[in-house]
């Protein structure tokens, strides 16, 4: 055996040596760090999957939620139908009194109208109950 030869198995067996020191420091550190104790955190929410666990409060959270699916649509179309009634309302009472405005137009006069018909009523040369013997007197006149 020569001499690089005998280099190269020193070597080897230096390599060798130091690799199995390194693995018994990392099994020994691996060792030591399992078998530490340790404190674990909770999250916040695991607390929360504590109560949802229990049969009970499942129940209980089950019928809030059935409650609450079927009460506030219900609710809902209920404002919506109070909202259209109020609505339909005050649409007959402004054509109420829309219709009692244009009746109301209808009957009353003008002012125009009023003084034709008080001049024709003042107008006439004789009361209405003396007609017939005015008749009468004016065709014996123009005879």
């Amino acid at each position: 055996m020569n001499f690089d030869e005998q280099n190269r198995e020193i070597e080897d067996l230096e390599m060798e040596s130091a690799l199995r020191n390194f693995r018994a420091s990392v099994h020994s550190w691996s060792e030591y760090e399992f078998s530490k104790t340790r404190t674990v955190k909770r999250s916040r929410w695991a607390a929360m999957w504590v109560v949802f666990a229990k049969p009970a409060m499942g129940w209980a959270l089950g019928c809030v939620l059935m409650v609450s699916s079927v009460g506030i649509p219900v609710t809902v179309h209920h404002q919506r139908q109070l909202i259209a009634e109020r609505n339909a309302q005050l649409l007959r009472q402004q054509r109420l009194a829309k219709q009692a405005a244009e009746q109301q137009a209808a009957l009353a006069m003008t002012d125009d109208e009023l003084l034709s018909h008080v001049d024709s009523d003042i107008a006439q040369a004789a009361p209405d109950a003396m007609q017939p013997l005015a008749s009468l007197m004016g065709e014996s006149s123009t005879r």
